[in-house]
């Protein structure tokens, strides 16, 4: 099945968002509570839908692909604050 390139596509969501995040954000708690709140609701979003899912999908992919979800609108902003050269906010 699809389960691994799929989870594999969010991880890689995950791990670019969560590396880009220090480029674009002053040190300090703006920096923690961003990586915080991320991976958190992330992981929230991820069980929660790896409990409804029941024998759909294997558990790990859903998680992972929760995760990426909840990572794709700070990649997006991360993407535009890239190509319009922002400084750290």
């Amino acid at each position: 099945m699809l389960f691994p390139a799929v989870a594999t596509a969010a991880l890689l969501i995950v791990v670019y968002v969560h590396a880009n995040i220090p480029r674009f954000t002053e040190r300090g708690p703006k920096r923690l509570i961003a990586h915080a709140t991320l991976l958190l609701a992330g992981l929230c979003f991820g069980v929660v839908g790896a409990m409804m899912s029941g024998t759909i999908a294997p558990p790990w992919a859903v998680i992972a692909c929760g995760m990426g979800v909840v990572h794709l609108p700070a990649l997006c902003v991360l993407v535009l604050k890239r190509l319009r050269h922002s400084g750290r906010s």
